[in-house]
């Protein structure tokens, strides 16, 4: 196994990295994920080349997400995907609500079948998306909103001239190599007083840090993540590229989600024990996890000055 020379967020030496783990889910070519003890961030190494990424996400991704995800995420197709994400919709609206001007233009990289541009679209927001998979994109183009496959393609296109008041995206930068080029991409894209909200998944969240579930560890680290961000490192990230930013912390999955995992050692299960458990323990559960640091989702907002 090769071993990292530097940690490729902060630089740090050789000396700072530690294996994490050697498992990977989907490696193929003797990955594994590192930690620098610096920065704290978790990474792929080594990471994907520019054609496997480019292949991933073009042509495989919905296959590849489907294989390790619930049987109820609806990564077969854009229809399912949308109706498996009804519930998230509705999280990240109530989310955005707080943040979103009365109008304006809003671009999503990374938007998947589209569930979040269509429901801003029916507000009266005028939407642009991003998205690599060739099968979402076409489904989001043909809903009637513009999609590229890249912001490259965007750029190039002219889509951009007017600038944008919002730009999202949702588990995403985890997937990219260098997130620093990434953000700043997006922020020269934005118009002054424009606003960048995005989410990763939370390095130390509870299934993570503080459960022993072997299924869980061999399901988490995945090729596709070349990053896994905790509140350190972002704030490290954050700091590096020298925005004004925030870092807040939520949690997706609910206790009936753990309890399967403990349980089955399985992805799913959401509601299922609620019945049993009642939604005012879920809803405690979840802000405890919160309080403690470990919440399974940082949520950003940048603010373009």
């Amino acid at each position: 196994m090769s071993l990292p020379e530097k940690c490729p967020l902060c630089s740090a030496d050789q000396n700072a990295q530690a294996v994490v783990t050697r498992h990977v889910f989907g490696e193929h070519q003797g990955q594994a994920i590192f930690r620098c003890e610096h920065c704290d961030i978790r990474y792929l190494f080594p990471g994907l080349s520019e054609e496997d990424e480019a292949r991933l996400y073009a042509a495989e991704f919905e296959k590849f997400m489907e294989k390790r995800s619930a049987s109820d995420a609806g990564w077969e197709n854009p229809e399912a995907h949308i109706k498996a994400n009804e519930v998230e919709e509705k999280r990240r609206s109530h989310f955005l609500s707080k943040h979103l001007p009365p109008h304006g233009r809003i671009l999503e990289v990374g938007c998947s079948s589209g569930f979040m541009l269509h429901d801003l679209s029916s507000k009266g927001y005028e939407c642009v998306g991003v998205e690599p998979s060739g099968v979402f994109s076409d489904y989001v183009t043909h809903r009637g909103i513009p999609c590229f496959n890249s912001l490259e393609a965007l750029i190039e296109n002219g889509e951009h001239k007017e600038g944008f008041d919002v730009i999202l995206h949702y588990y995403v930068m985890e997937h990219i190599g260098d997130p620093q080029t990434f953000l700043r991409q997006q922020l020269e894209l934005l118009k002054p007083n424009g606003i960048l909200v995005f989410e990763v998944p939370n390095a130390t969240d509870a299934l993570s840090s503080l459960y022993d579930i072997t299924a869980y560890e061999k399901f988490i680290w995945v090729v596709s993540h070349q990053w896994y961000f905790s509140q350190a490192s972002m704030k490290f990230l954050l700091k590096d590229i020298g925005v004004n930013s925030e870092v807040h912390m939520d949690q997706r999955y609910d206790l009936s989600n753990h309890m399967t995992w403990a349980l089955d050692g399985r992805p799913g299960g959401m509601g299922r024990f609620t019945d049993v458990f009642g939604a005012e323990l879920e809803g405690h559960y979840k802000k405890s996890l919160i309080k403690a640091g470990m919440g399974d989702t940082l949520t950003v907002i940048i603010h373009k000055k």
